[in-house]
This record gives C-alpha cells, structure tokens and sequence, in this order.
C-alpha cells in the first residue's frame, strides 16, 4: 500500500510525502520546494520505534541535523503518513476527511 500527502503551506513551498510500509519498515520520500527539507535527504527508512516520537527517532535526529522552522507542518505530516501507513490511523477516517486546515480565523 502507499501513502501520499500534499502540503501548500504559507511559505509558499510544496511538499508530497510519500510513504509505503514494507515489513517492519515504512520507507519516505519527500519530494519539496524547500532547500531545508532537502538536505534532511529525501529518502529514508522508518522503524516502529520511530513512529513512538522522542529524542532518538529519525525526525528528531534529522531536525537536529538540520533545523528548519519550528512552524513547519511537514514533521507532523511525516508522521501522519507513517501511522496511516501502519493502520495507526484509519485511512477510511483519512479518506472521509479529505483535508487538515489551519485558519487563520483573525490577525489583527
């Protein structure tokens, strides 16, 4: 099975994640606009382990290797593959859904 997600996001870059459970690992691409994101690398592996958060996952490790915003949605949105990848989420519920938002309801 795999797992696509698209962000647009007020930075103005693009980022598709894709995400495909192949045994014990959840293998990500990520293909962006953003030069940051890219030197995280655009492909690697994920293990169970790394889906649970904390300081020694892949997300951290590469964050910590290469800072981006704190702002940015694409960690999370890893995250949201990886776990509906892993049945972690229900890709029905994903499916019914279409769509996570941020609005911005006032900004004075």
């Amino acid at each position: 099975m795999v797992t696509e997600i698209s962000l647009d996001t007020i930075c103005g870059h693009t980022t598709k994640i894709i995400a495909t459970k192949e045994g014990k690992k959840t293998h990500v691409h990520i293909k962006t606009t953003c030069e940051k994101l890219r030197n995280w690398g655009t492909k690697f592996d994920f293990e169970m382990s790394d889906l649970m958060g904390g300081q020694d996952t892949i997300l951290s490790k590469k964050s910590a290797e290469n800072p981006i915003t704190p702002t940015c949605l694409v960690p999370a949105t890893v995250m949201n593959a990886c776990w509906l990848e892993n049945g972690m989420i229900s890709k029905n519920l994903a499916r019914e859904k279409g769509k996570m938002q941020i609005i911005f309801d006032k900004l004075e």
